[in-house]
């Protein structure tokens, strides 16, 4: 199935501020954001107000994927669950992509960046609190002089950065140094929450995100040298050593997550061709080693998780997606000479990094903000 929002709706949802609403939760509260999504979807489905529409590409290829992963599972009710987080997702991206009055859009982009100013706000807050504590498995504490990373409405360290990463490259390509507004003290405050992320990949993902886009505006290298220095050179000066590559190697994080990769592979030899189905890994880990924990919720790599959970046909399906994504940002830039694909490229293409040693992207609030995203751009470029 593939659902499109009528015009009558479209404008309905944008005089009631639901997509505002919804992007606000997916930042600060994305349970609350799915429920409210699911209440949406729900409402609109009693009141025939969506229309069947199954020619999309994007579309017949998330629902490929999500039979694949939905079909292989021996535990079904567990990968039902994140087919509905899918479904969702790509309803929230059909919502935002139906958004068609320019000044809606424009009002998104100031409410996005508001939003993550007290976001951010609140993780620096958050790292000066005295009773704030972290998880011991989040840092290796016999290599790293670390007792705090912070995470603000994210969960996770990791999660936190890619968010982060995210905002500091919709917001880098407007920056004026010469003035002090909002966009300056977001990139401002998403800085200093990066460091306090303390997530290496994260930190490298937005440095090699810059680096690559300046092929098309070699502006962006100077971006990459500054965040460089900041970065590192604040770890040095702090003392952490996160940066470290010889205490990268030694640290138990690095070695746990080469030893799920060792684990997924074996299990991808065993099921290479559908998987083993969504959000199932925890339940197979333990027949193929007896140093993963049997709580593993992912496999710390986007690629392996993916092959992981739906075999080569599924991994073909998003090779297949991501190569029509970045086929359409490099005609754009090439034969349309249009720069304001840089930003989504960027993006593309940290998230890709990323994802070398960790899935974030497959994460609920991620990937809810990602279609949130992509369906936005879809709107402004069509």
């Amino acid at each position: 199935m593939n659902y499109e929002i009528t015009r009558s709706y479209s404008s309905e949802l944008t005089s009631n501020k639901k997509p505002f609403l919804l992007l606000i939760l997916s930042i600060v509260c994305i349970p609350a954001a799915y429920v409210f999504l699911a209440a949406i979807f729900i409402n609109s489905l009693v009141n025939s107000e969506l229309k069947l529409k199954t020619k999309n590409l994007l579309h017949i290829l998330v629902y490929a994927y999500a039979s694949i992963g939905l079909m292989s599972s021996d535990y079904k009710l567990i990968s039902v669950a994140y087919v509905v987080i899918m479904m969702l997702c790509l309803y929230s991206y059909t919502i935002f992509n139906s958004l068609a009055d320019p000044e809606a859009i424009n009002l998104l982009h100031k409410l996005v960046f508001k939003v993550s100013l007290i976001v951010f706000i609140f993780g620096i807050i958050q790292y000066f609190n005295p009773g704030f504590a972290m998880p011991s498995k989040w840092v290796d504490a016999g290599e790293y002089n670390l007792s705090k990373r912070i995470y603000s409405t994210f969960f996770n360290p990791n999660v936190f950065g890619f968010y982060i990463n995210l905002i500091i490259l919709l917001t880098i390509d407007k920056l004026d140094f010469n003035k002090i507004n909002l966009n300056c003290l977001v990139i401002i405050s998403g800085l200093i929450c990066l460091i306090l992320t303390f997530s290496r990949t994260s930190w490298i993902s937005l440095i090699a995100a810059l680096i690559v886009v300046s092929i098309f505006d070699k502006k962006y290298i100077k971006y990459a040298l500054m965040i460089s220095i900041l970065i590192f050179g604040t770890d040095a000066l702090l003392g952490i050593g996160r940066a470290n590559p010889l205490k990268a190697v030694e640290d138990s994080s690095f070695l746990y997550r080469f030893e799920v990769w060792k684990t997924c592979i074996e299990i991808i030899k065993d099921n290479f061709v559908t998987g083993i189905g969504f959000g199932t890994l925890f339940k197979h880990v333990g027949d193929y080693s007896i140093v993963v924990s049997n709580k593993i919720e992912h496999s710390h790599n986007l690629y392996l998780q993916i092959f992981t959970e739906t075999g080569i046909l599924g991994f073909s399906l998003f090779f297949s997606l991501i190569f029509t994504i970045l086929k359409k940002f490099i005609i754009k830039l090439y034969s349309e000479k249009n720069k304001t694909w840089i930003t989504p490229l960027a993006i593309f293409v940290m998230t890709m990094i990323h994802g070398l040693v960790d899935s974030v992207a497959l994460t609920p609030q991620i990937m809810m903000i990602l279609a949130i995203y992509a369906g936005t751009l879809r709107a402004i470029n069509d």
